[in-house]
């Protein structure tokens, strides 16, 4: 029984090493926050570029998703005018694959935040 429970334990732990996507961090200080109304996305730009993502077009600029709820966007366009106003380092979260946010008529551009800190 003991034996069963540590294979699963360790198939468990490993099942991260088989998947093809990843969380990337970037840190850096926000040097500017765009939004608009006609989409409901915001853009962000940091001072750290951060790690790019293949699929994604642009290379420069995060975005929060207009996705997400309205609630989940205003908090973290809070966190973002706070860092900025407090001239204060932030990480954004995203991944490698499958997180890029569409704008206009490309599905793949820039890339999206999953969380900030």
């Amino acid at each position: 029984m003991k034996k069963h429970i540590l294979i699963l334990i360790a198939l468990c732990l490993s099942s991260n090493a088989f998947s093809s996507e990843y969380w990337i961090d970037t840190t850096g200080k926000v040097l500017n926050i765009a939004t608009y109304a006609a989409t409901e996305t915001i853009l962000v730009f940091l001072d750290n570029n951060g790690q790019d993502v293949a699929e994604c077009s642009d290379k420069h600029v995060f975005a929060i998703s207009n996705t997400l709820s309205s609630e989940a966007r205003s908090r973290m366009y809070s966190m973002l005018l706070a860092a900025k106003t407090a001239g204060t380092s932030i990480t954004v979260s995203y991944t490698n694959v499958g997180s890029c946010e569409a704008w206009d008529s490309n599905n793949s551009v820039f890339r999206r935040i999953m969380r900030l800190r």
